[in-house]
């Protein structure tokens, strides 16, 4: 009997079940409420949606696609970039100012009095390596018909070959020329050089300024030349506290390494040229020793400034 009941009971419900009766009747909102929820969402967006942000155009990208290499480097690599061995390549940096040059010689007017057109502009600018040296290491390049093309200050990487001037002189000819999207901000915060080029300034020790002897890797460090100049580029000029002390480091200066191929192409004003007795300054890189037998040696970040 108790059997019985209770398959009445589970039949009752399962009746139960599959007849869930007549559906609720729907939710009606209020529209005005519906209109507020509504503009809250659009002024409070999700903070884990992001906004779209603009790409930035990657400089070493736009490099790497073009093969180029550094201003200065092409001055290293000289011997396999030369015009008239139907060589090519590609070189970057900011340009700079136009070189001067002498005008054409004076003219006498109808008072006889010669008028002198002192320096005009060259057919050349500079390419300033934004790579090493701050600002100090160019080349000479001539942008001909593609002036319009590299405004001062702008970065770009010009296509061409090395060729002689006149004067004997190296300029980079360029036959191609493009934008390129600007570099990285440098951390050196010494100020670059008024105009590039291996002509070195005057001025007064910076300040925090140290001698060689005590200096340490980053610091503006002064100097003398107790050794003779370098044989070749990248053996480094021997550098004490003053001229008739020992050698304190060996300093290689801005662009200062060894050529491609051991074929050094450089001309007089392409090197540096420092003089015995005369103190300079320069902000040192990393101090690499070489053994206790040796003085350690040291790149320069910035180019030598003669102290006053």
């Amino acid at each position: 009997m108790v059997s019985r009941l209770v398959a009445l009971l589970v039949a009752a419900c399962a009746c139960q079940g599959s007849n869930p009766g007549p559906p609720a009747p729907p939710v009606v909102r209020d529209a005005a409420v519906a209109v507020r929820e509504l503009d809250a969402a659009v002024a409070e967006p999700d903070a884990r949606v992001k906004p779209e942000e603009p790409e930035l155009p990657d400089p070493g990208r736009a490099i790497a696609e073009l093969a180029a290499i550094p201003a200065w480097q092409a001055v290293i690599d000289r011997a396999q970039l030369l015009a008239r061995r139907g060589q090519h390549g590609v070189v970057y940096g900011r340009v700079g100012p136009a070189l001067m040059m002498p005008g054409p010689p004076p003219v006498a007017i109808d008072a006889g009095v010669p008028i002198d057109a002192g320096l005009v502009p060259s057919p050349y600018v500079w390419l300033i390596d934004d790579t090493e040296g701050n600002g100090a290491l160019a080349i000479r390049i001539a942008l001909g018909d593609k002036t319009a093309k590299a405004a001062p200050g702008e970065r770009i990487a010009a296509g061409g070959a090395w060729q002689l001037d006149a004067e004997l002189r190296w300029f980079w000819k360029a036959d191609t020329v493009q934008a390129l999207p600007p570099p990285p901000p440098s951390e050196l915060k010494d100020p670059q050089p008024a105009l590039p080029g291996h002509a070195i300034a005057n001025g007064e020790l910076p300040s925090g300024a140290r001698t060689i002897g005590v200096a340490r890797d980053g610091d503006a460090a002064y100097f003398q030349i107790v050794g003779p100049a370098p044989l070749s580029e990248g053996d480094g000029w021997q550098i004490a506290d003053q001229l008739g002390s020992p050698t304190v480091a060996v300093l290689n200066l801005p662009g200062e390494r060894a050529s491609y191929g051991g074929q050094d192409l450089r001309t007089s004003d392409e090197r540096w040229q420092l003089k015995r007795g005369q103190t300079y300054w320069v902000r040192l890189g990393k101090l690499r020793t070489r053994g206790a037998d040796k003085p350690p040696l040291v790149n320069a970040r910035t180019a030598p400034v003669r102290v006053l």
